[in-house]
């Protein structure tokens, strides 16, 4: 996704659609003309998410509240901590009640790296708006899920100073 400095005041976003290899070249292309660019890569790693990774900023690395994702998730952390990227871990597809919630932290913590201030919880309207090939917040202006991606790009901001 690319935020366009030119189109700042219509808010314009265009799309692309690219390999790991081809999303590098796409983002150093777009890099000279945008504010943000995000690259939405499957949990791959070295050969396969390096390319993403080293253009990048800041790597944002969801994982769900699970031992799981917290084994598969160090891997990645390694490879962003080689290339000396700054990282955000961010809990997603949370339950409130869950006690996951704190083991993730903690995971977080031992790992080393930042994780963001905002959860976000496991919410329907993150599924269905996908599905329609939109956002969260444009589906639905209001409620916990709104509320949290908002949160989240606000952190965002404040990290990558824009």
């Amino acid at each position: 996704m690319v935020y366009d400095k030119k189109l700042q005041d219509k808010n314009t976003i265009e799309f692309k659609t690219a390999s790991l290899w081809g999303a590098q070249y796409e983002a150093k292309t777009l890099k000279e003309k945008s504010d943000i660019i995000i690259i939405d890569t499957p949990p791959k790693i070295d050969a396969d998410g390096r390319p993403a990774i080293q253009i990048a900023d800041l790597v944002i690395i969801p994982i769900s509240p699970s031992h799981v994702d917290f084994w598969a998730t160090e891997s990645i952390i390694e490879l962003a901590k080689r290339e000396k990227k700054e990282i955000l871990v961010l809990v997603n597809r949370a339950n409130s009640k869950s006690k996951l919630i704190h083991e993730a932290m903690r995971f977080v913590k031992d790992m080393n790296v930042s994780s963001a201030n905002t959860i976000l919880g496991n919410r329907q309207i993150f599924v269905s708006s996908m599905g329609l090939g939109l956002t969260a917040i444009e589906k639905q202006r209001t409620g916990k899920g709104c509320l949290e991606i908002l949160s989240l790009a606000k952190e965002v901001r404040a990290i990558l100073k824009i």
